[in-house]
C-alpha cells in the first residue's frame, strides 16, 4: 500500500511539474528566475528575445543583456524588491540582444524564495513594437507644434504688417476725408468719426491677435525681457503676482525653436494656474546654466493628483500638461511635474542651450 501510495504521488507530481513545463514554456512573455545577479531559470521565449543559445544565458550575468544606460535603475529597483522595499509593479526597460539589437521589454518583478534563498521572479514582454509606435506618434506631434508655429508666426506677420497697415490707412483716410471742405458735411464727418472708432477698435484686435499668435517683443527684446512683459500683464489682469527672474540670458538670442516653446511653456503653465490652481503667488525662473537652460515654475495653489490628471485631461481632450512636456522633449529637453491636492505645483524643465545661429530664427515661413 505504502508503495502504490508512492507511486500516485511519484506519477501526480510528475504530471503536475509537466502542466508546469507546458504553461512556463509555451508562454508569450520571458520568465525569468534572477539571484545572486545570475539567470537561475528561464523559458525558451527569453531565449528567443536575446537570441542567446542556453549555455550562454545561463552562464552570463543578468546585467549583461540590459542597456548600459539602464543597468543602475535596474539594478536599484532589484534590490529594493530583494530587501522588501518594492512590491510588484510594471517598468520598461531597454535590452540588447546577441546581435546588438536594442529591444525594449516591460518587466514586471516579484519577490520569491528559490532554493531556500531570496530571488526575483521575472515576467518580460516584448513591446519594441508599441515603444516604435509611441516614437513614432511623438514625432508627429512635434513636427505639428514646429508646424504650427511657423503658421502662427506667417499668420502674425501678416496681421501685423498687412491687415492692421491696410486698417490704419482706411482710418486715416476716413479721419481726413472731409478736412477741406466746409461745415455743411457735419453729419458725414460724425458718421466718419464712428466710422474711425471702429476701424481703431478692429485694429487693436487684429494687433493683439497678432502679437498672441507670435509675440513681436522675441524678436525685437529677445525670450526673457518678453517673458517679463508677458507675466507683468498676467499679474496685472488676474490679480495673481508673478515673480519672475532670468540669470545669464539677458544678452543672448537663442535659436527659434528654443525661445517660442519656452515661452509657449511659461504661458501655458500660467494659463492652467488661471484656470485650475488658485494660486496667490507663483515663482518663475529662468536660469542659463551652460550647457543647459533650467526654468522652473512653482505656484501655491490648490495642487492635484499628477496621475488622475493626466488620465482626466486626455479623456476630457485637454493637453495642457501634455503639450508643455511635448515641447520640453522637442528640444531634447526634459519635463518634470510634482504636485499634491493642497500643496502647489512645481514645474521643472531642463533644456539644452542652443544659441540662434547666423540669420536662423527670425524669417522661418517654411512648413
Amino acid at each position: 500500500m505504502e508503495i502504490k501510495e508512492h507511486k500516485r504521488t511519484e506519477e501526480a507530481l510528475r504530471l503536475s511539474e509537466k502542466r508546469y513545463r507546458d504553461v512556463v514554456e509555451n508562454a508569450n512573455d520571458a520568465i525569468v528566475v534572477l539571484q545572486d545577479g545570475m539567470h537561475k531559470f528561464f523559458n525558451h521565449k527569453a531565449l528567443e528575445i536575446t537570441g542567446y543559445s542556453e549555455e550562454e544565458y545561463a552562464t552570463q550575468p543578468f546585467g549583461h543583456v540590459i542597456d548600459p544606460e539602464d543597468r543602475d535603475r535596474v539594478f536599484e529597483r532589484c534590490l529594493r524588491i530583494l530587501k522588501g522595499q518594492e512590491f510588484s509593479n510594471n517598468y520598461p526597460v531597454r535590452i540588447i540582444d546577441k546581435k546588438g539589437n536594442k529591444k525594449w521589454l516591460e518587466v514586471n518583478s516579484v519577490l520569491i524564495n528559490w532554493e531556500e534563498r531570496p530571488a526575483t521572479l521575472n515576467f518580460m514582454a516584448d513591446i519594441s513594437d508599441r515603444k516604435r509606435a509611441e516614437k513614432h506618434i511623438q514625432t508627429l506631434t512635434q513636427e505639428l507644434i514646429k508646424a504650427r508655429e511657423y503658421a502662427r508666426q506667417r499668420i502674425s506677420r501678416y496681421l501685423h504688417d498687412q491687415v492692421a497697415q491696410d486698417l490704419s490707412t482706411v482710418k486715416i483716410t476716413c479721419e481726413t476725408l472731409f478736412d477741406n471742405y466746409s461745415g455743411e458735411y457735419d453729419e458725414i464727418r460724425q458718421k466718419l468719426s464712428k466710422m474711425s472708432e471702429i476701424l481703431q477698435g478692429s485694429i487693436n484686435a487684429v494687433r493683439n491677435l497678432s502679437y498672441d499668435l507670435r509675440p513681436p517683443s522675441l524678436d525685437q527684446l529677445g525670450l526673457t525681457r518678453t517673458i517679463f512683459q508677458y507675466c507683468e500683464d498676467f499679474s496685472e489682469n488676474n490679480a495673481v503676482p508673478v515673480d519672475f527672474y532670468s540669470a545669464g540670458l539677458d544678452d543672448v538670442r537663442l535659436d527659434f525653436d528654443t525661445e517660442i516653446n519656452l515661452y509657449r511653456i511659461i504661458q501655458e503653465a500660467l494659463n492652467n494656474i488661471k484656470k485650475h490652481g488658485n494660486a496667490k503667488q507663483v515663482t518663475v525662473r529662468l536660469i542659463a546654466s551652460f550647457p543647459k537652460i533650467i526654468l522652473r515654475i512653482e505656484d501655491n495653489g490648490i495642487g492635484f493628483d499628477v496621475d488622475k490628471r493626466l488620465i482626466t485631461a486626455l479623456n476630457e481632450k485637454r493637453m495642457g500638461l501634455r503639450s508643455m512636456e511635448e515641447r520640453a522633449i522637442l528640444l531634447n529637453g526634459k519635463f518634470r511635474i510634482r504636485s499634491r491636492p493642497m500643496e502647489g505645483t512645481k514645474i521643472f524643465i531642463e533644456v539644452p542651450y542652443k544659441e540662434e545661429k547666423n540669420g536662423s530664427g527670425k524669417d522661418r515661413t517654411d512648413c
